[in-house]
């Protein structure tokens, strides 16, 4: 082997282990290891609150990273919202390189992995909140007051390994408490590992999703946008991009992970767009199409309504939080591609529907305030566990 064979091999095994996926991979598996042969004896001091209410009470939220997602959105919502009621609260991130720049406002303190272990040993969390399958080992070896495992999905449904879908159900029934943001959860939660859930809906900022100017004019011809990882099958991209590859219509794109397939037809592509930036692409179309195949409490199309545009959906896990059929959307059953077309041609051709769909559709949002989630999820961090 040559020396610039050797070069470019140790390059790439280099970049291989500093990968943010793979790093989290082998920390997962090390955890569950670790979690295998835990001693919980004295893992959790009973030292006491710091306070009924949210005066100095610490709140800390363990995260894989704070990469754009509408999960991690949510929790940062969760931290401000708490941090201007007077917590004191952080984010502990599984990663080193930590650019919090697309959520607007974000004020509260991301501590970086190197300095992480050190404050889950030291005792000076009140309440500590397990935010994923990854985090979850973690968090119940930690020294803290309290444990919330915060579930915004069936994460099981995200991976197609069996081993790991295995592990992934272990999570789920280790003893702490247990807090998610919809209902059909909730359920799933009593139904199959027993736990009583406390319920905190996601809300919507109607100061950042509101109706603006399109980013360009429209012309005759409607405006589609399909929106979801490229890469993760589970948001059903393909699906989506097959319901209106033969439309004459106007496609817009969304992805955070990965780009538009070759081949693929489209008007105009956006990429990794900041969270406070959507609600300009939303007022830019007339139909919003998601074909997800697994979701928590699926944001987008409640995003879409608050900015004036009307939503063809797949029935998936969450819609019917707030989703009815033809009254603030249409909906197609998952995976009906041939559904999805008939009832975005239904739209574009029906101007009186379409219209009455977001009229709908922003009385809906309207609804599903932040203020109400927070009192709920403030409720849930002043109780008293038994």
């Amino acid at each position: 082997m040559t020396f610039h064979k050797i070069k470019i091999f140790l390059k790439r095994i280099y970049l291989f282990l500093n990968d943010s996926t793979i790093q989290s991979r082998f920390f997962f598996e090390g955890e569950y290891g670790r979690w295998k042969n835990f001693d919980r004896k004295g893992s959790a001091k009973d030292y006491g609150g710091r306070g009924e209410s949210g005066e100095n009470k610490s709140v800390y939220y363990l995260v894989p990273g704070v990469s754009i997602s509408g999960g991690i959105a949510v929790i940062f919502k969760h931290a401000n919202q708490l941090r201007d009621r007077g917590f004191e609260v952080k984010i502990l991130s599984l990663n080193n390189k930590n650019d919090d720049v697309w959520f607007r406002d974000q004020k509260v303190k991301i501590v970086p992995f190197r300095e992480v272990k050190k404050i889950l040993r030291s005792g000076e969390i009140d309440i500590l909140i397990a935010t994923g399958y990854s985090t979850a080992f973690t968090v119940d070896m930690a020294n803290a007051r309290r444990k919330i495992y915060f579930v915004q999905a069936d994460e099981r449904q995200f991976i197609d390994e069996p081993k790991t879908i295995e592990i992934i159900g272990e999570t789920y029934g280790i003893d702490c408490e247990y807090m998610t943001e919809a209902l059909w959860i909730q359920k799933w939660l009593k139904e199959e590992f027993g736990h009583d859930a406390s319920y905190v809906p996601n809300g919507i900022d109607l100061n950042i999703f509101r109706k603006t100017e399109p980013i360009e004019p429209k012309n005759r011809k409607p405006r589609i946008l399909i929106e979801g990882a490229i890469n993760l099958s589970r948001k059903g991209m393909d699906d989506a991009y097959n319901a209106v590859k033969d439309l004459e219509c106007e496609l817009w794109i969304i992805s955070n992970n990965g780009r538009p397939r070759e081949g693929w037809r489209y008007a105009r592509f956006f990429e990794n767009v900041p969270f406070y930036k959507m609600n300009e692409v939303y007022s830019s179309c007339d139909i919003l199409l998601k074909m997800s195949r697994a979701e928590g409490f699926f944001g987008p199309p409640l995003e879409a309504m608050a900015c004036g545009c009307a939503v063809v959906t797949g029935k998936v896990s969450g819609y019917d939080e707030y989703i009815v059929d033809d009254k603030n959307a249409l909906v197609v059953e998952q995976r009906d591609v041939a559904g999805a077309k008939k009832a975005v041609e239904r739209l574009m051709g029906d101007i009186e529907l379409r219209n009455k769909l977001i009229a709908n559709g922003y009385a809906t949002a309207k609804e599903w305030s932040w203020d109400r989630s927070i009192d709920l999820l403030e409720k849930v961090i002043n109780k008293n566990p038994a």
